[in-house]
């Protein structure tokens, strides 16, 4: 009851001030009274265009805690600044000051393309057969050699020992290149050999992110995590969001776009544009920095993901 009767209620620019000073604080090392302040900003309300909001607990709930994300305050400091300045001119300096950060602060990544087949070619498994036949050759000619050396006798010219042995050679090797290509015609004629059983490919069309509509993507990785595949379950999350803002008009599909392009496409004033930048960097690490993902992993990415999904709204 305190609490709510200190309450206050603050402008854009007040609430500004107030994070300006939690982050100079944090600046001089000095995160017991920017706890403090966090914590009192927390109790606060916010009236912007006529409406009461709520202070960015996402940001400032974990430095109360005496946990600072600096990189959350920054992102919510250029946000309440892209807000403030509502008129049609553009901050040339803060966009470029903007895309010079993310591009600092930008860890490898990849786009989403498609995987690759488990299948072993034709051509391949016939260079395979060939040099293992050609192994094979070369200990078979010199046991046909050390067998003929006792064969033949000693007594025998030169010139006739050598032409039965050159002879004898030539139609075993022959004999085994013909046996090779009927093996290869055989093959030819069976197609390519089936993946082992167990590793089938997985469909193309979760590789698309336009395969689906949100809510499709969203029941697939509900699908996903119940056969207990969590990485793919968590690119399937990613993709609903992805989706979600298309149709939102939000994001504009380009063929050959990164998830970092995406990511730096948003504008500095969506509120959960800090949310998606924070999801990027796990899908990276879960996609592509690890075979399998944990279940833990998957409950956290999904909780952000539907957190984003809701700010958007609409199912498409």
């Amino acid at each position: 009851m305190i609490a709510l009767l200190l309450a206050a209620v603050l402008d854009l620019a007040s609430y500004r001030a107030r994070v300006e000073r939690i982050d100079a604080l944090l600046a001089r090392g000095d995160q017991a009274s920017a706890a403090a302040q966090a914590k009192a900003l927390l109790a606060d309300t916010v009236r912007w265009e006529g409406e009461d909001l709520s202070p960015d607990a996402w940001t400032l709930a974990p430095i109360a805690r005496g946990e600072p994300h600096r990189a959350r305050l920054r992102n919510l400091l250029d946000a309440l600044a892209a807000r403030a300045d509502r008129t049609p001119r553009v901050d040339r300096a803060l966009l470029e000051d903007l895309r010079a950060r993310a591009e600092r602060n930008r860890p490898a990544g990849g786009e989403i393309g498609p995987l690759p087949a488990e299948g072993i070619s034709f051509v391949v498994q016939v260079l395979d057969w060939m040099k293992a036949a050609l192994r094979w050759i070369g200990h078979r000619v010199l046991d046909l050699l050390r067998w003929l050396v006792h064969l033949f006798p000693t007594g025998a010219a030169p010139e006739q020992t050598g032409g039965q042995i050159t002879g004898t050679v030539l139609i075993g090797v022959g004999v085994i290149l013909a046996l090779v290509l009927a093996l290869a015609l055989g093959s030819a004629r069976r197609g390519p050999v089936p993946l082992a059983p167990g590793r089938s490919r997985p469909p193309a069309k979760d590789e698309d992110p336009l395969s689906r509509t949100a809510s499709g993507w969203e029941e697939r990785a509900l699908e996903l995590a119940r056969e207990g595949r969590a990485r793919e379950a968590i690119r399937a999350w990613y993709h609903a969001i992805l989706a979600r803002s298309y149709g939102a008009g939000i994001l504009h599909y380009r063929r050959g776009r990164t998830n970092w392009e995406y990511m730096r496409a948003l504008s500095p004033a969506i509120a959960w544009r800090p949310q998606f930048e924070d999801l990027t960097r796990r899908f990276d690490v879960e996609w592509y920095g690890h075979r399998e993902s944990t279940p833990e992993a998957l409950s956290d990415f999904a909780g952000t993901a539907r957190d984003i999904l809701s700010s958007l709204g609409g199912r498409t």
